[in-house]
């Protein structure tokens, strides 16, 4: 029997450099996929920042969305540095994502 995700509520925040666009969206949190409805920004101007919050205001749990797709959390990983050292770096939840293909996964 497979078990299900359970998704967890939240609010997808988009900071642009002429306001922000908030709407209703759940985590996979196994996957880091997220799970929103498209808005009509209209014209806002640049696209500064993305977040999840868990939660019903921006006072939840925060996590950094993927500058790249849109759909994924980031999540933080150690690649190798300088002289044997361990950097931690942010990447896309999803393996698959453009962005990864810059970084390392351990």
């Amino acid at each position: 029997m497979s078990k299900k995700n359970k998704r967890i509520d939240g609010i997808f925040v988009s900071n642009w450099s002429e306001g922000k666009v908030v709407t209703p969206c759940r985590l996979d949190p196994i996957t880091g996929e997220l799970f929103t409805k498209s808005a009509n920004v209209g014209d806002l101007g640049t696209l500064e920042s993305e977040k999840f919050y868990v939660g019903g205001d921006e006072d939840g749990d925060e996590y950094n969305v993927c500058p790249d797709c849109h759909e994924y959390i980031l999540k933080t990983v150690m690649n190798p540095g300088i002289s044997h050292g361990l950097n931690e770096e942010p990447v896309c939840s999803n393996f698959d994502c453009d962005s990864n293909s810059q970084s390392l996964h351990y």
